[in-house]
């Protein structure tokens, strides 16, 4: 509905778990790092839980997506306590069998495939969502299956997935047997405010829109009412969009979001936070839909009295200014603000965005700093000279979270455009001799439909252009 107006070429906030618009913050991606730690490192079992909502499907899904060609990956996700048997859902994950088998048949047949596998230098993966559901009898019968590994070669693995419930049942004295087996597990907490914002405005750019669509104050309140909840933010941000269509709306405020809000939870059932005060602000004066197209105003409950001044005071250019100088007085956060708000201006995205990326990475927060250097280098009007530092960033971003080959695909590029930049000649050196973990060979394929391998082909189409 909304779609064409705002340009998108999906639906940036669908409750669908898709793992192309995972946004993967701080949690999400310690969480996956720790999975692909417990792939790499051959853990017989590996938990994660987290409350509904907070994203665990999408990251079992990329999971999937960047080992599937490597390992034989079964997903199971409709088995429950009292089905008498797991196995028979096991094979048919695996596209085993189809059948009703009698237990000595399927057992002999999931061992015969194992060994298959094996023989092929392939691990077989059983990933088990929704995993509380199981209980005690059916995560015995998981234990006793993972006994198909002997001592000198690892052919199963087995992720459970499931909400807070299953890391209780795995406390019980009767399961300390299957306890002392996990080797990975983790709790995934909700997103936080900065968080929620990159992921609203990350969301927004893979499905084609414009990242700053939702105002930072927008964002701030999307995430009161979710408490970082993934999927009750793309509920929350879908609703605000709908709305602001409907007000034909060029920007979605917190006033909008709150018209949004105070109508959907009308029904009692979506369980939003911090509701109370939802009128205040949905009927506030100062965020009128005259001034939508530019404005960044502040609901004064939301943010500090000293930041309630409205940037639709001030022009981009002064925006812009006024953030170098809070920059300089490390006053970190205002001066994001700003220069959110100066990207209002077309001219002066790339440098804007630019100097976000430099403010979170003074504030020790890599991943908002890796979405704001990829935003700045979006702009085809920005000059290739203008771009060395941003991308040299991004490629120490990149390192600081352990996506190494995407950080010598970043330095790769700028070595061959340019002659030597400050010491990529030695951190690609250093990136090359250093041992590539096992595991991941499909990465550099993978990473070809990441935003951050479009983004460098962006750039190159740019350097390439201009070298002719």
């Amino acid at each position: 509905m909304y779609e064409s107006f705002y340009r998108f070429k999906a639906k940036p906030f669908a409750l669908l778990p898709d793992s192309s618009f995972l946004y993967q913050g701080t949690e999400h991606q310690a969480a996956y790092s720790l999975l692909e730690y417990g792939i790499l490192s051959e853990a017989p079992f590996m938990v994660l839980t987290g409350d509904p909502g907070v994203g665990k499907t999408s990251l079992l899904q990329k999971l999937i997506a960047e080992h599937g060609s490597r390992h034989k990956i079964g997903l199971v996700t409709n088995a429950r306590y009292d089905i008498e048997q797991l196995l028979p859902w096991i094979l048919l994950s695996l596209g085993l069998s189809t059948r009703r088998l009698d237990p000595i048949e399927a057992y002999h047949l999931f061992s015969e495939f194992l060994s298959q596998e094996s023989k092929r230098a392939r691990r077989v993966i059983l990933i088990i969502d929704e995993a509380q559901s199981l209980g005690a009898e059916l995560l015995e019968e998981l234990r006793l299956l993972s006994n198909m590994n002997d001592g000198r070669t690892l052919k199963l693995q087995i992720i459970l997935s499931g909400q807070p419930d299953l890391y209780t049942l795995l406390q019980r004295i009767d399961m300390t047997q299957f306890a002392q087996r996990i080797v990975v597990d983790y709790h995934l907490k909700p997103l936080s405010e900065t968080d929620t914002t990159n992921c609203i405005r990350h969301r927004l750019r893979i499905a084609g829109g414009h990242p700053t669509l939702f105002s930072d104050q927008a964002c701030v309140l999307v995430h009161r009412l979710s408490q970082g909840n993934p999927r009750l933010i793309n509920q929350v941000a879908d609703i605000a969009l709908t709305y602001g269509y409907a007000e034909q709306a060029r920007t979605i405020t917190a006033k909008l979001v709150a018209q949004a809000a105070l109508d959907r939870i009308k029904g009692r059932i979506l369980p939003l936070a911090a509701t109370e005060e939802l009128v205040a602000i949905a009927s506030a004066p100062e965020e009128s839909l005259a001034h939508q197209g530019s404005a960044r105003t502040r609901a004064s409950d939301l943010v500090p009295d000293e930041l309630s001044e409205t940037t639709s005071t001030r022009s981009p250019e002064e925006d812009y200014e006024r953030g170098m100088v809070l920059k300089e007085q490390a006053e970190m956060k205002e001066a994001v603000e700003c220069f959110h708000a100066a990207a209002r201006d077309k001219s002066l995205w790339f440098k804007a965005y630019a100097e976000v990326g430099f403010c979170y990475v003074k504030m020790r927060e890599p991943q908002a700093a890796i979405q704001a250097f990829c935003t700045a280098l979006d702009d085809p009007t920005a000059e290739p000279g203008e771009m060395m530092e941003v991308l040299y960033c991004l490629g120490r971003s990149l390192e600081s979270v352990g996506k190494v080959n995407q950080a010598r695909e970043v330095y790769d590029r700028i070595n061959q455009s340019t002659s030597p930049f400050r010491d990529v000649p030695n951190r690609l050196k250093q990136l090359r001799s250093s041992p590539k973990p096992s595991g991941k060979g499909n990465e550099h394929i993978t990473a070809r439909h990441s935003w951050i391998s479009g983004m460098i082909d962006n750039v190159q189409r740019l350097f390439i252009g201009t070298s002719k």
